[in-house]
């Protein structure tokens, strides 16, 4: 019955459900795709919740949005005080329509990547959001026309390793990161453009043993 209702081609909608227990039976779930249409996508707020409590180890959890980047999601991470990545102008815009405020939070929003546009290059600028710099080029654009913005250097270190060869994020094979004899060259453009350096970064790959 679900598998004929999916067919039809609407548009995807997400749905957000509370109490699991009483919400989310089989009953419940067969009659949600002919209320809302598919694809449909449903999460558990109590769920989410509790995988968040058990990270409260670490000083600082943060999600990547790529991950996810639904926005009432989002709105229960701010909530349970996780902080967010964005790798775009959209979702940074996500993460200030779930109510992320990084003029007063500094860290509640970082931009991670290695190419940067001008929509998202502006809107770091404006809201003065961290960069994770993963090449010089960004680092150039960024001191340009934000002088003393706070920045992190994404680092290849030269290997990697994930459960795949598409999860391994290191290495000369991957895109990822200022490859790390070249370090020297992004803090001479940190200097010169008097950017302020406040962590380094290094994602290897996904996955690892």
């Amino acid at each position: 019955m679900s598998k004929e209702i999916c067919v039809d081609e609407v548009k995807p909608t997400t749905l957000l459900l509370e109490k699991t227990k009483t919400t989310l039976t089989a009953e419940n779930l067969l009659l949600l795709p002919a209320k809302f249409g598919c694809p449909l996508w449903v999460y558990d707020a109590d769920i989410i919740r509790q995988q968040i409590a058990k990270l409260r180890q670490f000083d600082v959890i943060r999600f990547a949005q790529k991950a996810c980047s639904n926005i009432n999601i989002l709105k229960i991470m701010r909530e349970q005080g996780v902080k967010v990545d964005a790798v775009s102008a959209g979702e940074i815009e996500r993460a200030l329509a779930a109510g992320y405020k990084p003029a007063e939070n500094k860290d509640d929003i970082i931009f991670t990547a290695d190419v940067i546009d001008e929509s998202a290059l502006a809107l770091v600028v404006k809201y003065k959001i961290p960069v994770n710099a993963g090449s010089i080029d960004m680092l150039k654009q960024l001191g340009k026309i934000s002088t003393g913005h706070r920045i992190w250097l994404r680092i290849n270190p030269g290997f990697g390793h994930g459960h795949s060869q598409k999860t391994n994020t290191g290495g000369e094979n991957s895109k990822h990161g200022i490859w790390h004899t070249d370090l020297q060259q992004a803090l001479a453009v940190i200097q010169q453009f008097h950017l302020h350096l406040v962590g380094l970064h290094m994602h290897i790959g996904s996955g690892v043993d």
